[in-house]
């Protein structure tokens, strides 16, 4: 009998601690030429709960704007612009551990803005914008340690704008810049301890310019232009 009633215990232990472990998820989708729209998505957790955001606008929707704020552990932030979208913008702010952004611009996508910011620990950024994507800009704000940032640029975009900041230590960014994407500007700030820089551009993208500011001590940076990639500028600032 004390087995049993131990058993039960134990059973409604973790059926209890799987219920505690609730999420939030929010879907966005604008599609099929949908303009102006304004959509406002905020979360809020606390302990190791999960908060996940998706937000997609595709087929020739322009001129929306999409405002994401979460608050918490384990958040993940998704926003793809797609298939001919132009003129929108995406804010998305995290505060808390373990977070993740994802910022893709693909297919034609023209003069989209694209701004997040994250503050604690284990931060991770990814911008892409790919095939014929140009004129998009993007701004990246980390705040805390462990903080990586991963940009992409490739198959003909061009003229694009990307900026990262990061404060704290452990810091990680990468840029690459190929398949003939020309004329793109990219900053990149990093202010602590354990900082590493990497760029690479390749496969004819010409007449991008790249610049690298790293201050404080332990500062690593590499870059490589390679495959007929001609009239870059790569400025590297170390201190």
């Amino acid at each position: 009998m004390k087995k049993i009633v131990l058993l039960f215990a134990a059973i409604l232990f973790v059926v209890g601690a799987t219920m505690a472990q609730t999420e939030n998820k929010s879907d966005v989708l604008i599609s099929g030429g949908s303009d102006d729209n304004e959509v406002i998505v905020k979360q809020q957790m606390t302990d190791d709960e999960l908060n996940e955001s998706s937000v997609s606008i595709f087929d020739e929707s322009d001129d929306n704007g999409v405002f994401i704020d979460q608050k918490g552990e384990d958040l993940e932030s998704d926003v793809e612009i797609s298939y001919g979208s132009s003129v929108n913008g995406v804010f998305v702010e995290q505060r808390g551990e373990d977070q993740e952004s994802d910022v893709t611009i693909t297919d034609g996508s023209l003069f989209n803005l694209v701004v997040v910011e994250q503050e604690d620990e284990d931060n991770d950024s990814d911008v892409t914008i790919a095939d014929e994507s140009w004129g998009n800009g993007v701004f990246v704000s980390q705040e805390g340690e462990d903080n990586d940032s991963d940009v992409l640029i490739y198959s003909d975009s061009d003229g694009n704008g990307v900026f990262v900041s990061q404060d704290g230590d452990n810091l990680d960014s990468d840029v690459e810049i190929g398949a003939d994407s020309d004329l793109n500007l990219v900053g990149i700030e990093q202010d602590g301890e354990n900082h590493e820089s990497d760029v690479l551009i390749f496969g004819d993208s010409s007449f991008n310019a790249v610049g690298v500011s790293q201050q404080g001590d332990y500062s690593t940076s590499d870059v490589e232009i390679s495959f007929g990639s001609n009239g870059n500028t790569v400025d590297i600032s170390q201190k």
